[in-house]
């Protein structure tokens, strides 16, 4: 019996549509000469901010906003099922599954190109946050040695205690709007799409396993069943 249900299930995945499986690829690695030692937890986070913003809302936001200018009629829900993105070890992959291979790879090409451009805007604030955290360092040290040694030093631009703090406010006001566009991205952290999605040649064997097992796990239930509980069974094994 379980052999049976395993043969209807490889039965069933042979009529069903084929499944084509395009895949685009990004590396990220950690810059320690920038970042300094960090923990495993560190890196971890680091990295899985990366997955996170490939598989953003905001990308595929974009993606079907993209699609559509291509007559293609797709929503984000459907994207989400059709595309995944896996992280292994420093690389992250995008998977995306259709009955079409060219638009297998269209698709997967376009995700990744948007959340490419995503990425490098993001690293952009990154950088630039990066840049405005010295200079409020810098600020603030200039404002704690005005106010011990008047008057201020030549670092402080020749300002007044008042006009330095102004400033600090302001700074931190921009650093704060410039960390949240780097969504958790900084500047030691290398990003790159390093492979395109190319149209597949063969389809995936995706679900045919699945559907093997569950048809032999049937088959075996469906035999316990009939050797248990139907009576020309229990006679026969009597």
């Amino acid at each position: 019996m379980a052999l049976l249900g395993a043969l209807c299930g490889w039965i069933i995945h042979a009529y069903l549509p084929p499944v084509y499986e395009a895949q685009a690829v990004f590396s990220a690695t950690i810059d320690y000469t920038q970042t300094g030692m960090m923990t495993q937890f560190e890196q971890d986070q680091a990295l899985n901010a990366v997955g996170h913003l490939i598989a953003s809302g905001e990308v595929l936001d974009r993606v079907v906003a993209q699609s559509r200018t291509k007559g293609m009629s797709l929503t984000v829900a459907e994207l989400r099922r059709m595309g995944t993105v896996e992280r292994q070890v420093d690389a992250f992959i995008l998977r995306l599954r259709t009955v079409n291979a060219e638009r297998a790879a269209y698709l997967a090409n376009l995700w990744a190109g948007e959340a490419n451009a995503l990425i490098n805007d993001a690293q952009a604030h990154a950088l630039q946050a990066a840049h405005l955290a010295r200079y409020l360092q810098s600020l603030e040290s200039c404002l704690q040695r005005s106010l011990v040694i008047p008057p201020a030093p030549t670092l402080c631009y020749q300002r007044s205690p008042t006009e330095i703090q102004d400033l600090i406010t302001e700074t931190s006001q921009q650093l704060q709007a410039e960390r949240q566009a780097s969504r958790n991205l900084f500047p030691g952290l290398l990003i790159q799409w390093v492979e395109e999605a190319t149209p597949p040649t063969q389809p995936t064997q995706f679900g045919r396993n699945d559907l093997m097992l569950a048809g032999a796990l049937i088959g075996l239930l469906v035999g316990i069943i009939s050797v248990e509980v139907l009576p020309p069974f229990r006679h026969i094994t009597s």
